[in-house]
């Protein structure tokens, strides 16, 4: 259940030969098929039964790793590890349980190694001091922490920094330190039905910053307004821009205002991130909102790349705009697309390149292109969450395939190329966070081709944004255990 990494945690080779992974097959379904015919209702007595012999009789690990250690490398949250259990992990050892055990027992062992985990006091470990990669060793440096769900960070200047808090504060860091007020009178954001705030995305600077002071910022947005505890709360991702003056959000304008009729009740999938190219227009990204195949309609916004000035206007010469009295969206730039939360721009050739979320398997790195399809849900490399065939089609006429794709899903998050001049050996690579597996991947690049994988940063939290500071060091936010961390080459 909690199975290995692809890679051993020094990223060198892999973890298991061949010979070792038809073992553990083998053994796994020998399990299966000598189990006990009763119907086992305790957690403990179906761990013994069914886990035990891979994951050790005390969670002390054996043919695969134990629970000890506080790192699930497929995810880390309840709902995942449950997904992971029942429907299995597609491209590892894991297998679906949920063919062998009922919901009952699965939640009744999960149940149990959580416990089993809180009673023996098992924590996620702190941030390595140290993490080293093929070239560097990197220092890593713990900035902040405590924050709430930090999730997008832009430098203002040499000393100052804007972030925002998915639970609806915008945050400033002067000198390595983040002031201790949430700056005032910013956008109030959506609230979950039990009425906790949430809905702040990313951030991102005007290109002509210093001159004009405009902040961008992209959120979810709440049609009207509603009693807590009521569920029927229609979102939708909404962009604004302001000015910070005197701690205080200021001149703020619409960007981005969605129609009403692309407000819904799904609270999934919102994107959302922004970038400016080198002509002061605005791309961004909305997720398909759980309404698949509305990633493949251009009326609507949803599970799309849209371009606009950096005003809110449309770009003239968009890709369907002579399309527009037929009800397609002005703004639509690219489509096909089910939640990419990374977009960068190649520091060189300017492309616009860009990371999303596959379903079951199927994380995609695309190059953002005029017009293109990305096929989703039409085709992808993934599965259906409840592990069926979402789609028998992982290429189609037409659809733009990825320039690299992971199964099983990492939860690919923000992008970032690295331009920095202390990290020579690192140029262009393109550096992609992973939520779910908690770690950051260094893509070393032949054009638009990925020649190289390596993961240069394992087990500092849910990876969500990664930004190159003035003085050439790597930041990075955390958002389940709310930090910042500074990442600079030793010597």
């Amino acid at each position: 259940m909690n199975t290995p990494s692809p890679k051993p945690r020094n990223g060198t080779s892999p973890l298991f030969s061949l010979d070792h992974r038809l073992a553990a097959i083998i053994a796994i379904l020998s399990l299966v098929s000598t189990a006990p015919a009763q119907d086992l209702s305790k957690g403990a007595d179906i761990y013994a039964t069914y886990c035990a012999q891979c994951h050790g009789a005390n969670l002390e690990g054996g043919q695969f790793p134990g629970f000890l250690d506080g790192i699930w490398n497929y995810g880390s949250w309840r709902g995942l590890h449950r997904n992971n259990i029942e429907f299995g992990i597609p491209g590892t050892q894991m297998i679906a349980w949920g063919k062998v055990l009922s919901a009952e027992q699965i939640d009744a062992v999960l149940d149990f190694i959580l416990e089993k985990e809180k009673e023996m006091g098992v924590e996620p470990p702190p941030p390595k001091e140290r993490s080293e990669t093929e070239h560097y060793t990197l220092k890593v440096e713990v900035l902040a922490e405590g924050l709430k769900q930090p999730w997008g960070i832009e430098f203002m200047d040499e000393r100052t920094a804007v972030f925002s808090e998915h639970l609806g504060q915008l945050r400033l860091m002067v000198d390595g330190e983040v002031l201790p007020e949430p700056i005032a009178g910013t956008p109030i954001p959506a609230q979950k039905p039990n009425g906790r705030p949430f809905g702040y995305l990313d951030v991102a600077l005007h290109p002509d910053y210093a001159e004009n002071g405009w902040i961008y910022l992209s959120y979810i947005h709440e049609m009207g307004t509603a009693p807590p505890g009521e569920v029927n709360r229609p979102c939708s991702t909404r962009i604004v821009r302001g000015r910070i003056r005197d701690h205080q959000w200021v001149d703020q304008e619409a960007v981005y205002d969605p129609r009403p009729e692309d407000y819904t009740v799904i609270h999934d999938h919102f994107g959302s991130r922004m970038v400016f190219d080198d002509d002061n227009r605005l791309y961004f990204s909305i997720g398909d909102r759980g309404r698949r195949l509305d990633a493949q309609n251009l009326s609507r916004p949803e599970g799309k790349f849209h371009r606009i000035h950096d005003d809110g206007r449309p770009v003239a010469d968009n890709p369907y705009n002579s399309l527009e009295r037929y009800g397609v969206l002005p703004t639509v730039f690219a489509y096909g697309t089910r939640n990419a939360q990374g977009l960068a721009i190649h520091p060189e050739t300017r492309a616009i390149w860009s990371a999303e979320h596959g379903p079951m398997g199927g994380d995609e790195v695309n190059l953002v292109k005029a017009g293109a399809n990305y096929g989703w849900p039409l085709a992808s490399h993934g599965l259906d969450r409840d592990g069926t065939v979402l789609t028998p089609y992982q290429s189609l006429p037409g659809i733009v395939d990825p320039i690299h794709q992971w199964t099983p899903s990492p939860a690919l998050c923000a992008i970032e190329f690295v331009s920095s001049p202390l990290f020579p050996a690192w140029k262009n690579s393109l550096l992609v966070a992973a939520l779910k597996y908690q770690c950051i991947y260094r893509l070393e690049l032949d054009g638009e081709t990925v020649v190289k994988e390596e993961v240069i940063l394992r087990e500092s939290g849910r990876i969500r944004d990664i930004k190159t500071a003035p003085d050439g060091s790597l930041y990075v936010l955390t958002d389940n255990r709310g930090m910042i961390l500074r990442l600079t080459p030793e010597g």
